[in-house]
């Protein structure tokens, strides 16, 4: 997939989903056709089940592709659900969202979201979405440890998970470490910690790409 490249990053590293997390190297993290994976138009179940139960960890951001939220996904011929000012409102006070539901299509993904207290729901590119916690001083040890695993993973074996044993080794170390870090950490952000290595072990295993930790997901500064 070639995708538009605004709005969020996926730190340095990936491009990830459809519409904006940008890497230097332009590896397709999410290009599932190439890695194995069958691309298709439609809802993505399973990976919805998955986000929705991370919570309301998510925060909007800017992109030139969005402008509101939606009633349908693209293609469905939806209609805005919020103005531009009401949208940007919402980017200002930081309301926390939840993802429910995933619209994949040959381009890039969009998500349904859904605020805390009901008042906004509707459907927006990917790109304007990040994970609130991928900004927390404490996560980033872990985090530039996962980005350091993945954006590896995609550069040398984007088609495989044949890896030189000389790499794992090192893949296995770095997260390793990353755990450590996490175990160190107390509360909620632990949790979230450990989650998320535990997800990149996963990717690391399966290059399953709807694995790459949401932690990854980080507001361009």
């Amino acid at each position: 997939m070639k995708l538009s490249q605004t709005g969020i990053v996926l730190l340095s590293g990936l491009v990830l989903g459809g519409l904006g997390m940008v890497t230097l190297d332009n590896s397709d993290v999410y290009a599932k056709q190439e890695n194995g994976y069958s691309v298709h138009t439609g809802y993505d179940k399973p990976w919805g089940s998955q986000l929705a139960k991370e919570g309301y960890v998510f925060r909007l951001e800017n992109d030139q592709n969005n402008n509101g939220l939606w009633s349908q996904p693209i293609g469905k011929n939806g209609h805005n659900l919020i103005s531009r000012k009401a949208f940007q409102q919402v980017i200002k006070n930081k309301v926390d969202f939840k993802i429910y539901r995933v619209w994949q299509y040959k381009n890039g993904l969009q998500y349904k979201i859904v605020s805390r207290s009901g008042k906004y729901r509707g459907w927006i590119d990917n790109a304007g979405v990040y994970n609130k916690y991928s900004l927390d001083k404490q996560l980033q040890p872990i985090i530039e440890q996962e980005q350091k695993v993945v954006n590896s993973i995609n550069s040398k074996y984007p088609y495989t998970t044949h890896y030189n044993k000389a790499d794992l080794m090192v893949y296995r170390n770095d997260l390793a470490k990353a755990n450590k870090e996490a175990s160190g950490l107390s509360g909620n952000k632990r949790a979230i910690a450990l989650s998320s290595v535990k997800e990149v072990n996963r990717y690391l295993r399966s290059h399953n790409a709807d694995l790459v930790p949401t932690l990854l997901w980080q507001k361009v500064k």
